[in-house]
């Protein structure tokens, strides 16, 4: 089963469009590698019930090392009935991403992963070839920053619409989406206009975004179309359980569509 069929599936079944980020900082959790490992693995067991999907970000484990790597496989064999996406936004030339493509997706078994649209199409290709992976292509992102790039014009539409459409070209089996920051609920409400693929909607909890604002101008009715992804604000959570269980419902009660 493809990534996006298995997370429409997960996500009708659990009544959730929560994704769970899964990012160890050595700063608040003792134990290297180790610790990191085991309180993610609670993590995972507290929530899973309220998520449709786990989001490792690379970079929180690759600061540990060979140790982060070796933990990080063992955590995504410690939640085998969700899927899992890699958040390395990894963006490089054609033969860089292939080589990147079989690190994500077959050494580290991977379902879904974000990719950077810089370098284009051929790029990307190196991805989307996987048809039973996920592939989100940032667009907006929730960072301050964003700006700078991302809404520069070109005949006469921001870049970040031209991602879009890129995207759209790519999407030819089915297995792309875009990645649209929850602190622009305006810019995801103009991409959805122009696009029906799935979006990751990252920054809500410690970013500030807005979730409510987000989850109205994402969802179009497919299970898959606004995936909504929380990190640090669970992660860290006196309880992660009952902080998924909140987001959940003020995801659902937003999307007008759930219980």
């Amino acid at each position: 089963m493809g990534y996006f069929k298995r997370l429409r599936a997960l996500s009708s079944e659990r009544n959730t469009l929560l994704c769970v980020g899964l990012d160890p900082d050595p700063g608040r959790i003792e134990g290297g590698a180790s610790g990191a490992l085991r309180h993610c693995l609670e993590v995972v067991r507290q929530t899973e019930e309220f998520a449709c999907c786990f989001k490792p970000n690379s970079a929180f484990w690759e600061q540990y090392g060979p140790d982060g790597w070796s933990a990080l496989m063992e955590l995504r064999d410690g939640a085998p009935n969700t899927p899992f996406l890699f958040d390395a936004k990894r963006g490089d030339m054609d033969n860089t991403m292939r080589a990147y493509a079989t690190a994500v997706f077959r050494t580290l078994g991977m379902d879904a992963a974000t990719v950077n649209p810089y370098l284009g199409a051929d790029s990307l290709h190196e991805f989307t070839q996987y048809g039973d992976r996920g592939v989100y292509v940032l667009c907006r992102t929730s960072n301050p920053g964003a700006r700078d790039l991302q809404h520069l014009e070109s005949n006469g539409e921001p870049f970040y619409i031209h991602v879009a459409r890129l995207a759209e070209r790519l999407n030819g089996g089915g297995n792309v989406g875009l990645v649209v920051g929850a602190t622009a609920p305006a810019e995801i409400a103009e991409l959805r206009r122009v696009t029906a693929l799935p979006f990751l909607v990252p920054g809500v909890g410690a970013q500030g975004g807005d979730v409510e604002a987000s989850v109205r101008a994402a969802w179009n009715g497919d299970p898959a179309s606004c995936l909504v992804s929380a990190s640090r604000s669970v992660l860290f959570a006196e309880s992660p359980a009952r902080e998924a269980a909140a987001l959940r419902s003020q995801i659902n009660v937003a999307a007008g569509a759930r219980a």
